[in-house]
């Protein structure tokens, strides 16, 4: 451990060499044509005070980073607000340096940093289930894998008659990418911004060169403007035997359910191809309902996508809605760190919501971990029960609160981090 320096902040200078370390440890390559490619985006907004790492011998060994995000938490009437939290990315320890700790102290310096700012919780999407339990994050938000077989006999869907879709190149798709990116972030418990930066580093406009090959790009028009947007690249090519290629969907964003049906439409109609693959979708892809034969849609993979550590109870609970009025006095325990522990009262209408400590007798008693994922609502508390961390200490407050913090839609986190 003595020629180990733990570094914060990282100067952008040492940019280069701290990435390819994290690119190292994530089965990436630091020396092909897209490693400049992603530091370039990794330094257009480089946050050095936000930034970790942990150096042996001159060479970066450990990596962290955090970002200021928004996610979209429960608002009234089945609507979202926002809250503002701390994300956590580019997480890695050389495997020639693991178990001395570094981990630890880079993950609790920075969760400090973030209690110290203010920030009601910290977000992140874990390579491995196990690693980050132990500091407080759970499993909040879901994703799904499809396959949509568009040739199927009951594949075909409908246009909604209300709009128009065209091809479009990147730059015209990008006057219009961020507005309407937000319309349709608005529309879920779950979803992490995305900046006009964000939009022209995926774009590869503004001086950025894009990653990968480059999709084709649709825009949906409704009557009040651009509402959708398409992006989607072929993966296996057809043949004149009559096999059917295949596609991938690199984005599907609605901002209404016309611009949703009319994106998957457009899908339903691709010549040549007898299969789409649409990973990264919400575990209850709404598209089913549309279609002639619900089982065109297959999924083939569900599993944890956005995890959630809270930092500030009452902060972030009162910053939520909550479906059915009513109040809890909730006893938040098993933070090691301290943060997140406490008994609090929670108090809501359908319009709003307050969260205060409190002494008085607690209806429910709650690991902070079980409270953090079901705090989006996409866990019942019952659910979590059979783990531990849930114990009912007044009868009907367990049904009470699964009513209270539950949503129409799964939460669902379309953006990486």
């Amino acid at each position: 451990m003595s020629d180990i320096e733990l570094v914060n902040p990282v100067p952008v200078e040492e940019a280069r060499p701290w990435l390819a370390a994290v690119s190292t440890a994530l089965l990436g390559d630091p020396y092909d044509d897209d490693f400049s490619r992603r530091l370039a985006r990794w330094t257009s907004d480089w946050i050095a005070e936000r930034t970790w790492g942990a150096r042996s011998s001159g060479r970066w060994v450990g990596t962290l980073a955090t970002e200021p995000r928004r996610i979209t938490v429960p608002g009234p009437d089945g609507g979202t607000g926002e809250l503002a939290v701390d994300a956590l990315t580019g997480v890695t320890v050389g495997v020639t340096h693991r178990r001395r700790g570094l981990l630890t102290r880079m993950i609790t310096e920075s969760l400090t940093a973030a209690k110290e700012r203010g920030d009601a919780a910290s977000i992140l999407i874990a390579a491995e289930w196990p690693i980050y339990g132990r500091f407080g994050y759970a499993p909040a938000a879901d994703d799904a894998t499809y396959t949509y077989y568009s040739r199927h006999s009951g594949a075909a869907i409908t246009p909604s008659g209300t709009g128009s879709v065209r091809q479009v190149d990147p730059a015209e798709l990008g006057e219009h990418a961020h507005r309407i990116f937000a319309a349709a972030r608005a529309r879920r418990v779950g979803q992490v911004d995305r900046s006009e930066l964000w939009w022209r580093r995926s774009l590869g406009l503004g001086g950025f060169e894009r990653i990968g090959k480059t999709p084709n790009y649709y825009l949906r028009e409704g009557s009040a403007g651009p509402d959708g947007v398409l992006a989607w690249r072929t993966t296996q090519d057809f043949e004149l035997d009559g096999s059917l290629g295949a596609a991938e969907v690199v984005e599907l964003v609605a901002a209404n359910d016309d611009a949703y049906r009319d994106l998957w439409a457009l899908l339903s109609g691709l010549d040549v191809i007898g299969k789409i693959r649409l990973p990264d979708r919400p575990v209850d892809e709404q598209v089913r309902w549309l279609l002639p034969d619900g089982r065109a849609l297959k999924r083939t993979y569900s599993g944890d996508q956005t995890w959630l550590r809270l930092l500030d109870v009452p902060a972030a609970l009162s910053a939520r809605r909550y479906s059915v009025p009513g109040q809890l006095v909730i006893d938040v325990v098993g933070d090691s760190m301290g943060f997140a522990d406490g008994r609090v009262l929670l108090e809501a209408d359908g319009a709003a919501a307050s969260c205060t400590r409190t002494e008085a007798s607690a209806d429910l008693r709650l690991s902070h971990r079980a409270l953090a994922a079901s705090y989006l609502g996409g866990r019942t508390l019952r659910q979590l029960a059979i783990g531990g961390g849930v114990e009912e200490l007044r009868a009907g407050a367990l049904v009470r609160a699964d009513a209270m913090f539950g949503t129409g839609l799964a939460p669902w986190n379309a953006t990486g981090f």
